[in-house]
């Protein structure tokens, strides 16, 4: 038996909506295709106004790769037009979902954007009461603990509001006895709007907490490191700086992004992939290399400026809104 890994980058919608436009077949097959990223390559050239609905799907097609997806590497290393897929239902009569993650015990939790987390399979809803659902903002991220097991901790990502302005946050919860308590802010005053938040959360096998932010529609602001937005964050669970962060004292990870929405590793190398939302269409997967610059707003797609990192893949001739990326496997692959 063998297995192969692929990189998908996921449109992040609602089941039901899939039905009303044409079949979840059609869909899908719009949606997924397998960039030739080579993981065994060292290089490191390698490397809204966009309709961004989430909750993530996988599944396939080749036929959306155009001539704009190359890399250091030209060779495809599998295409995934013939995989078969099988969809199951989870959730219904979900309002805006944004994010789902799955709890060590098997239920899921999912976050709504108007500012509720939702426990799959039973009647329990936790209302965020700060959340600022306003435009694409909202209640956004969702990540769980490693450490769920022994201390129910998970952590949130949301707009809110202070005056006038618009910012998003990082908080932590406890969940206990199927209640959010203990509210903790991790990290305040990431750069808002009603556009543009980015909002993914997820833990790194470094066991360090990533987090990804839009440029605010200010996109002067990915180009200035002593912003928030724009980047690819990199704190400690307790919101602490990691030591061996790319700029001292600062979550700063990588710089030069417009909207990611995507954060996966890859699961033998340990690459750490993000997809980032492009102006109308140069959508991109990006592979993360700490303290590099992803050339936004100076740079799209494959310019081949040594200044700024070259996406592994970049759709120039349509808008494929990746919101979400993820590796999967298939087993009995020949």
């Amino acid at each position: 038996m063998s297995k192969k890994w692929i990189i998908l980058p996921i449109i992040l919608v609602v089941l039901v909506v899939f039905w009303q436009f044409g079949g979840l077949d059609f869909i899908l097959a719009r949606t997924i295709f397998a960039p030739d990223y080579n993981p065994s390559s060292t290089d490191a050239e390698s490397t809204e106004d966009n309709n961004e609905t989430d909750t993530e799907e996988q599944s396939t097609n080749e036929e959306t790769e155009t001539t704009d997806n190359t890399s250091s590497s030209e060779e495809i290393l599998f295409s995934t037009e013939d995989l078969d897929y099988e969809i199951e239902i989870i959730g219904e009569g979900l309002e805006i979902p944004w994010e789902i993650s799955p709890l060590p015990d098997g239920r899921f939790l999912v976050t709504e954007r108007p500012g509720r987390v939702v426990m799959l399979d039973s009647e329990e809803k936790y209302t965020i009461h700060d959340v600022e659902h306003i435009g694409e903002g909202g209640l956004l991220g969702l990540a769980i603990s490693p450490d769920f097991k022994d201390n129910g901790q998970l952590f949130l990502y949301y707009t809110y509001a202070s005056g006038n302005q618009i910012y998003n946050r990082v908080s932590r919860f406890t969940l206990e006895e199927n209640t959010l308590t203990d509210e903790t802010y991790i990290l305040n005053e990431i750069p808002g709007a009603r556009f543009h938040n980015g909002g993914r959360l997820k833990f790194g096998p470094d066991g360090k907490l990533y987090i990804t932010t839009g440029d605010a529609q200010d996109s002067n602001l990915s180009q200035d490191v002593n912003s928030l937005a724009g980047k690819i964050l990199r704190i400690n669970p307790d919101g602490t700086i990691p030591e061996d962060n790319p700029f001292e004292d600062s979550p700063v990870y990588a710089y030069g992004l417009r909207n990611p929405q995507g954060l996966s590793w890859h699961p033998f190398s340990g690459d750490l992939f993000a997809s980032d939302h492009g102006p109308n269409s140069q959508d991109e997967v990006n592979l993360i290399l700490p303290g590099k610059n992803y050339g936004w707003p100076i740079v799209t797609c494959l310019e081949g400026d040594s200044q700024y990192e070259d996406p592994v893949s970049c759709y120039s001739d349509f808008t494929l809104a990746p919101s979400g990326i993820a590796f999967i496997s298939w087993d009995n692959l020949d």
